[in-house]
């Protein structure tokens, strides 16, 4: 069982630029057990959002690192205390199957018409972050081969209804505000309005 205790942590910067690129919260190995793969964090009453770990041993107890990018999105301040609760997925119905991306460069002032295959783009996507946990309005940092970071905010997210699962028929899909994705989640890039992002493929 994980445990549902409650750990006040503060935050503090990604160690590396390296780790940026996980999307994942940054913690010591030592503050979670191994079979720990998620938490929610509450940085104030009513506030939530699902986090991914990478555990380290370099990494003060007691601390979070997030990215510039995180902490823009969960509204965080470095050394602000937060409410750091393990958290377990639920098998049946969090898992998604499709994601939906808008999609810019991350530095905005990037000018380039070199092309981004969104196919080739969904498979790396998954390739690196199955498993990762995506939050509708979340926004993560994709680094595709050796081209620009780009920047995604997560549009929609579809899981598979737990309610029309065994009656025989073929399970529906709903949207969810939150889940995670697996090897086979369908993975869309759409481009960003007002973007010079030169998207080709499939889904674009």
């Amino acid at each position: 069982m994980v445990s549902e205790m409650v750990h006040r942590m503060r935050v503090i910067k990604c160690p590396s630029d390296e780790q940026s690129l996980t999307n994942k919260a940054i913690v010591n190995s030592a503050d979670f057990t191994e079979e720990v793969k998620y938490v929610d964090i509450s940085p104030g009453p009513g506030q939530h959002y699902k986090f991914a770990l990478e555990k380290i041993s370099d990494l003060p107890r007691g601390h979070v690192g997030f990215s510039l990018v995180q902490r823009k999105w969960a509204i965080l301040s470095i050394n602000q205390e937060i409410h750091v609760r393990p958290y377990r997925f639920d098998a049946s119905a969090d898992i998604i199957t499709l994601v939906s991306f808008e999609t810019d460069f991350l530095q905005k002032k990037t000018i380039t018409q070199e092309p981004y295959d969104s196919d080739e783009m969904a498979k790396e996507f998954i390739m690196q972050f199955s498993g990762m946990a995506l939050t509708v309005g979340q926004t993560l940092v994709f680094h595709f081969k050796d081209k620009k970071l780009l920047g995604l905010d997560v549009k929609t997210l579809e899981a598979i209804d737990p309610r029309t699962v065994g009656d025989g028929k073929e399970a529906k899909t709903r949207n969810v505000r939150f889940g995670r994705i697996l090897g086979n989640t369908v993975v869309q890039f759409e481009k960003a309005e007002n973007s010079v992002l030169n998207l080709q493929g499939r889904f674009t």
